[in-house]
C-alpha cells in the first residue's frame, strides 16, 4: 500500500488535462511495477479475493487507500474539455480500461529493451497515437 501511496503522492496536481495525468501516472507505475511486479499483482489480487474473512480486511485498510487514490488521480481535472452532453464517468472508465490494458502491454515489451528510456521514448510515442485518438473522441 505504501507503494501505491507514492504514485498518489507524486500527482502533479498543476497538469489539468486528464490524458497528460493518466500519461504520467502510466509511467510512473510502470517504473514501479519494474521494481516491485508482484506489488500490482497483490492488488489485483485483492480485488478478486471471495474469503470473508479476508474481503472485510481488505475493506478496511485496502479500500480506503484505492479510494483516496482514486480521488486524487481526478482532483482538479479540466473536465470543459469534453464534449457537451458525454458522460464523463463513462469517459473516465474507458480512459481507465485504455490504461490499464496499455500498461499490461508495455508490461510485456519492457524487457524487450536494453534501455529503460528508450523504452520510456518508445511508450510515450504509442500513448501519445491512443490519447489523441480518444482527445478526439470526447473533447471539444
Amino acid at each position: 500500500m505504501q507503494i501505491l501511496d507514492r504514485i498518489t503522492e507524486q500527482i502533479d496536481l498543476n497538469e489539468t488535462d486528464i490524458f497528460k495525468r493518466i500519461e504520467n501516472i502510466g509511467l510512473k507505475k510502470l517504473h514501479i511495477q519494474q521494481q516491485y511486479p508482484q506489488v500490482f499483482d497483490f492488488l489485483v489480487s485483492t480485488k478478486l479475493e471471495e474469503s470473508t474473512e479476508v474481503k472485510e480486511i481488505i475493506q478496511q485498510k485496502v479500500e480506503p487507500i484505492y479510494d483516496k487514490s482514486r480521488h486524487k488521480l481526478y482532483e482538479r481535472i479540466d473536465y470543459s474539455k469534453f464534449r457537451d452532453g458525454i458522460d464523463i464517468e463513462k469517459v473516465i472508465e474507458i480512459l481507465n480500461w485504455t490504461m490499464f490494458g496499455f500498461g499490461e502491454k508495455g508490461l510485456k515489451q519492457i524487457n524487450s529493451f536494453e534501455n529503460i528510456n528508450e523504452f520510456g521514448e518508445h511508450y510515450l510515442k504509442e500513448w501519445e497515437v491512443y490519447s489523441k485518438l480518444l482527445k478526439d473522441s470526447f473533447y471539444k
